[in-house]
């Protein structure tokens, strides 16, 4: 009896532990409902996580909350005049005055206006005029003159690159002016030479067939190449090495249904994968190894339906979403279940938050926000993952609400912070993942033992724990400053090295760096080079 006891105890107990979660750890009311996502990133330099979102018209704000307990910390209301602050646009951080504090950016739509705020205290450091926008902003140094710049899309067909320190426009470009751009430009090397490009897709809702993606070199905006697409894109290209060919692939959804992937090098089609009738991809695509079986799997959202494809196209699971929710804002990749597999988290038009095994697509729980919240309840807002509190448990945040138009007086919303399980992540911290909206925990081109950068450089091992190294062939002695940045923009370790010719050794502090991707960027007397570098321990 006492055997029977005991372990009808430790089962009791198991289902209790798990009965915990998920679980709210609290909320933040809002006057509107938040369209334009989240960023987690510590902007106050405490050590801890603040949350950064913006709320639609009836709300106007951008609030940056303490992740740990959900208090304000700022807020700024974008509105002007007679215009409110839409707040349709994921924020990006950046330390753009070389403080060593992060920076918010926002691109505003109904005030079409770009702003960037000091982290710490929410002060306006610069704003630009801008077309109005929706288009999530990117950051990479795209000139090669060794600062970063920020590039978005623009009501009207354009494509904006802002000086990063001061707001100062570099260019602006037409893509298609019967058209609106509404994806990020995602940061990706298209044609082999180790400098950034970019890739936008095109929202003509009135000749759908004309839409496209276009592909542009970063340095002088030449037009690569561009590829025809059955309908108009709202979210951005996911990118990827999927055919191990040591060439990124970019896969893009559209509102016909259909996901298609690219050869980033030349536009060519890699495959197509269409969903039933009256489905539309409005989603991004998110990409990670979701089984680990060393092959990038594709994730996306169709009305009512989460779909998982293998790297050739192919269906690998499906999950219906309950009484016909959908979720267009796409999917954060988490382990959240301890399997060391990225589980999927995700929000729906009823109120829900899901996750699913990434393995199988199997439900691991359901939470309904609508009940919570006691009134109508959409999700429209992609969450952000990692311990927020710091007590072991890696905690999901959405924010939700109402919204009507034009009648938006009406309109609510609050903000959840949530544990959702013990796992083994990565932090996924923002909209997309990382400041080149690549929404891929797979790194772009294969680099099992080490990454070729140029003729001249090499960098290994990648994946690392912690310790790389470049290997330098210069014939001739120079001079290198090595920058490592985590995926939103915070600055790791900065070192310089005179008269190399050689080997350069670098090692990451080991009790601030965690698992997951680090952007790397090389500079020296003659160029500038950047890439991802994996950390795996």
């Amino acid at each position: 009896m006492k055997k029977l006891f005991l372990l009808s105890s430790l089962f009791f107990f198991c289902i209790s532990a798990f009965a915990q979660l998920p679980k709210i750890n609290w909320w933040f009311d809002t006057d509107d409902a938040s369209f334009g996502q989240s960023i987690a990133a510590d902007i106050d330099n405490d050590g801890k996580l603040e949350l950064i979102f913006g709320c639609y018209r009836n709300d106007s704000m951008v609030y940056a909350l303490n992740a740990e307990d959900g208090s304000l910390l700022w807020k700024y209301n974008t509105g002007a005049g007679n215009s409110e602050g839409c707040n349709d646009v994921a924020p990006i951080v950046f330390d753009v005055n070389g403080d060593d504090t992060l920076d918010v950016i926002v691109p505003s739509s109904c005030n079409p206006t770009t702003f960037c705020f000091h982290g710490a205290s929410g002060k306006v450091i610069w704003s630009s005029p801008t077309r109005g926008s929706d288009s999530p902003p990117t950051i990479a140094d795209v000139d090669n003159d060794g600062k970063m710049e920020l590039l978005h899309g623009e009501f009207g067909g354009y494509v904006i690159c802002l000086n990063i320190e001061d707001g100062s426009k570099a260019w602006e470009i037409p893509v298609d002016l019967n058209s609106w751009i509404q994806t990020a430009p995602t940061i990706v090397d298209i044609d082999g030479d180790s400098y950034p490009d970019f890739v936008v897709a095109t929202w003509n809702a009135v000749n759908k067939d004309s839409n496209k993606v276009y592909a542009y070199r970063g340095h002088d905006q030449k037009l690569l190449w561009t590829h025809s697409l059955s309908n108009f894109v709202y979210h951005g290209t996911a990118v990827a090495n999927l055919d191990q060919d040591d060439k990124p692939e970019l896969v893009i959804g559209d509102y016909s249904g259909k996901v298609t992937a690219l050869n980033a090098e030349d536009g060519s089609l890699y495959w197509e994968y269409q969903c039933p009738q009256y489905f539309y991809a409005a989603s991004p695509v998110s990409i990670a190894d979701i089984d680990h079986d060393g092959r990038c799997e594709v994730l996306f959202s169709a009305w009512y339906k989460v779909y998982a494809l293998s790297f050739d196209g192919k269906v690998k699971w499906e999950y219906d979403i309950p009484n016909y929710g959908s979720c267009f804002r796409g999917v954060a990749l988490s382990d959240i279940d301890n399997d060391s597999k990225p589980d999927v988290i995700f929000g729906s038009s009823l109120g829900n938050l899901y996750s699913l095994k990434g393995s199988d697509g199997s439900l691991i729980w359901e939470l309904d926000l609508e009940a919570h919240y006691g009134d109508t309840f959409t999700i429209d807002h992609a969450s952000v993952i990692s311990d927020f509190d710091k007590d072991g448990i890696l905690d999901a945040f959405v924010v939700g609400g109402f919204t009507e138009y034009p009648k938006f007086e009406v309109n609510y919303g609050r903000a959840y912070c949530i544990s959702v399980g013990k796992g083994a992540g990565p932090d996924w911290l923002m909209f997309q993942y990382d400041i080149q909206r690549q929404s891929s925990l797979c790194a772009a081109t294969s680099g099992i033992e080490s990454l070729q950068v140029s003729n001249e450089i090499n960098v290994y091992p990648n994946p690392s724990a912690g310790d790389f190294h470049i290997l330098v062939n210069d014939r001739m002695k120079a001079n290198y400053t090595v920058t490592v940045y985590s995926v939103n923009a915070k600055k790791i370790v900065e070192s310089e090295f005179k008269d190399v010719k050689g080997e350069i050794a670098i090692s990451l502090p080991s009790l601030t760096i965690q698992d997951g991707f680090y952007i790397v960027q090389i500079l020296s007397d003659s160029e500038i080079k950047t890439f991802k570098l994996l950390i795996s321990n």
